[in-house]
């Protein structure tokens, strides 16, 4: 009888044991982070998820395509800024081409082939500069565009993968070594380097040999104009003159002739811009308007440059394998 009541006691005794360990366990389990209870329990090994190499890749790829959309549809926000002072120079210029320094000036430019560096000076001061800061714009805004997008399709991933659950060692490798990588992969400021100087010179040439041309025409009918007034004008200023004397007539008819030979000149000119000025900066805004069509383009290629690039990123690489 008392080894059956032992036995009995014995069995009830493991019972509550076994009981209490598991209610204790439970607890813990739930005050798991209390930091008492983190002292004395293990962390929990971390949960992750690698995304599959095919997964990451289409991620990159979009990443790139969403970083190219967004900045073409920047492109001619920033190149109206940059071009903003080119525009703002046209009355400006268009002052001192209708002026008779301005006339003899380009004439004389003209004729020495250094018209496209006047037009450069005069209208294009601050554009070189102003590509190389679009272009930096571009560059920051492709780069920022790319992580961001990268980061945010990760994002979802992780997710739907469930709650608490972390990036793998592999796969934020490759996020990182794919946004190091783009951010010095065919930078748009290098490009732009290369172009912008050669682009704005090359726009002032050939807006310099339009304006040879208009120039060229001008002069010839201003010519065929004082050809049948400057002798007249000469024997004018010889008849205002002549009561000083042969030498002073001479002197004086020479100086008056001169003044009204740059008189017609002036008055030619006059008449020249109140016919024809809205037309001249008209015509200065549209080669303006295709010369900043062509940067666009060549900024848009330049862009596309980069997109490509994703396109060839290599998992091998990116990995570290040999």
């Amino acid at each position: 009888m008392k080894r059956g009541g032992l036995f009995i006691r014995s069995f009830w005794v493991a019972i509550l044991l076994m009981a209490a360990l598991v209610i204790g366990l439970s607890v813990m389990a739930m005050m798991r982070d209390h930091p008492i209870v983190a002292r004395i329990l293990p962390p929990p090994a971390p949960v992750t998820h690698e995304i599959p190499e095919t997964r990451l890749g289409q991620m990159i790829h979009a990443a790139g395509e969403a970083a190219y959309a967004a900045q073409a549809s920047r492109l001619d926000g920033l190149l109206e800024a940059a071009f903003a002072p080119v525009y703002a120079g046209i009355p400006a210029y268009a002052d001192f081409h209708y002026s008779v320094l301005g006339e003899y000036s380009e004439l004389g430019a003209a004729a020495l082939g250094q018209m496209s560096e006047g037009m450069e000076t005069r209208l294009f001061p601050q554009l070189g500069a102003g590509l190389e800061h679009v272009a930096a714009d571009l560059d920051q805004g492709f780069v920022a565009t790319f992580r961001d997008h990268l980061e945010g399709q990760i994002s979802d991933e992780l997710a739907a993968s469930g709650a608490k659950v972390a990036l793998g060692e592999m796969t934020q490798h490759i996020q990182q070594d794919a946004v190091s990588r783009i951010a010095v992969t065919a930078p748009v400021a290098v490009a732009i380097t290369l172009t912008a100087q050669p682009a704005v010179k090359a726009a002032a040439a050939l807006m310099a040999k339009k304006m040879a041309t208009k120039i060229a025409g001008k002069a010839a009918a201003k010519g065929a104009v004082k050809a049948t007034g400057v002798g007249g004008g000469a024997a004018s200023g010889a008849a205002i003159c002549s009561p000083g004397g042969p030498i002073a007539s001479v002197l004086c008819g020479a100086g008056a002739a001169a003044v009204i030979w740059f008189g017609t000149d002036a008055a030619i000119v006059n008449i020249d811009e109140y016919f024809n000025r809205d037309e001249f900066e008209a015509d200065l805004r549209k080669m303006i308007d295709e010369n900043r069509a062509e940067v666009k383009q060549g900024l848009l290629a330049a862009l596309n440059a980069r997109r490509e690039a994703t396109e060839d990123f290599t998992f091998r690489e990116a990995a570290g394998a040999d």
